[in-house]
């Protein structure tokens, strides 16, 4: 099995994103256009009708905003397939659109968009499946501390009396089974999704099980890559965002609650303009850089018969 050149793909992802930061505006403005309207326009009424609903305790206008969102969620990865189709193209050494007005909408973007909804479907269900996992062995864990007197709180919820505190063996194994269902989680993502849009374009397929089967041992190399390519956008990303909402918006703090998370998301409300301003702008460089290594990556992987249409010039 070959394995994905570190180094190499780090170097070629900044090199194609730095050196091509002029077509690739012009090839995914339009649609992030789109997409910057339709999250202030749909997200904005998210946030408000959540705020109301916790509020008032109307558990229906949850529902309604939920069912707003996952809509808005299903029509915007329209856009995101058309960014993916034409910079994976032209990371791949492909035709690509060389217009600065880009939208196409034909069979290589409705490819890409299927594969995305497939990836989030399969993403789904196993994350289902983890949790559940997870849970049963929290709670046969937990059952296990009780018994051995390590855990009063299970004698308590035994008796019907609520845990005021909980000990710091059933913390360590709530903070186990996070840590699992985060790991788990990473770990499936990074494998589906790595080469996930270069095998959609050049191979003209959807095949989940074609990019897990070449990302094979190099998880931990495609990790790297990820951390060393994002890592930097994500952290001058956070540092703008706690300009704009303030330090504090960053760290995790009061008790997870729908009435904590309505509060933060108000707070939030008046600032999204420029949130999604700062959204688009950032987002040549992150698309940029992401299918820049994830073209690489998949171009050290398929050998040159198998990649139809692509130009290896891989050292």
């Amino acid at each position: 099995m070959a394995k994905v050149p570190v180094g190499k793909t780090i170097a070629f992802s900044y090199g194609f994103t730095l050196g091509n930061i002029g077509a690739i505006i012009g090839q995914i403005w339009l649609p992030m256009l789109l997409l910057t309207l339709g999250s202030y326009f749909v997200l904005s009424p998210y946030y408000e009708s959540f705020s109301r609903a916790v509020a008032e305790d109307n558990t229906a206008l949850v529902g309604q905003a939920a069912v707003t969102l996952l809509l808005y969620s299903l029509v915007s990865l329209i856009f995101y397939a058309m960014i993916y189709v034409t910079l994976t193209r032209h990371a791949l050494g492909q035709p690509h659109s060389h217009s600065l007005l880009h939208f196409s909408l034909g069979a290589a973007e409705w490819r890409m968009y299927g594969a995305l909804l497939a990836l989030a479907f399969v993403l789904i269900i196993l994350l289902i499946f983890i949790v559940l996992a997870a849970t049963l062995l929290g709670v046969l864990a937990t059952a296990i501390l009780g018994a051995a007197g390590m855990a009063p709180e299970v004698a308590q919820a035994a008796k019907g009396i609520a845990p005021k505190t909980v000990s710091a063996p059933v913390a360590a194994v709530g903070s186990l089974i996070s840590l699992f269902i985060v790991c788990a989680a990473t770990y499936v993502f990074v494998r589906l999704f790595s080469v996930l849009a270069p095998v959609t374009v050049a191979e003209e397929q959807i095949s989940l099980g074609r990019g897990w089967q070449l990302t094979a041992k190099n998880f931990w190399r495609l990790f790297a890559i990820l951390v060393a390519t994002l890592g930097p956008l994500f952290v001058v990303i956070v540092i703008c965002q706690a300009f704009v909402l303030g330090p504090d918006s960053m760290l995790p703090h009061g008790d997870g609650s729908f009435a904590e998370t309505a509060a933060r998301m108000e707070k939030m409300r008046p600032n999204l303009p420029i949130l999604y301003g700062l959204s688009f702008v950032f987002s040549p460089f992150l698309f940029g850089l992401l299918l820049g290594a994830s073209a690489f990556a998949y171009r050290t992987l398929v050998p040159p018969p198998a990649a139809r249409g692509v130009i290896l010039d891989v050292p």
